[in-house]
């Protein structure tokens, strides 16, 4: 079996798996901690022959955006905001750019970390 699936299951070592709520918990923190950022293990994709990062058809802003959204989707399933996450009907929806509150906890969302570099920036890597 791949790495990455030992990783969402959960520890082989231990004799268990882990329920569907658990892995998707995992999936989300897998996602949160950047397994599909640059420079990352990342994972390959099952569709295309040979190793090809699963991530490699996204941009850098899609990536950055990909991982601060699974870390808000984290921190409003850690307060109780299980609900809002999956979706259920009649629940409020997530936002990812206002905070919300989850049970008295106010869940900020994370803040992109990828900057595209402006072209004089691309100008001046490029020309030495």
């Amino acid at each position: 079996k791949q790495w990455y699936q030992r990783r969402v299951r959960g520890l082989p070592a231990l004799g268990s798996n882990l329920s569907v709520p658990m892995v998707f918990r995992r999936c989300l923190q897998l996602l949160a901690a950047g397994i599909l950022l640059p420079g990352s293990a990342s994972i390959s994709d099952p569709c295309e022959p040979g190793f090809v990062k699963a991530h490699s058809f996204m941009s850098y802003e899609e990536q950055d955006e990909l991982a601060c959204g699974a870390q808000t989707l984290l921190r409003a399933l850690a307060n109780g905001g299980f609900k809002e996450v999956l979706g259920v009907k009649g629940a409020r929806v997530v936002t990812f750019d206002t905070p919300a509150m989850f049970n008295g906890v106010i869940v900020t969302p994370s803040k992109l970390a990828y900057e595209k570099p402006s072209e004089t920036e691309l100008m001046d890597t490029s020309g030495s």
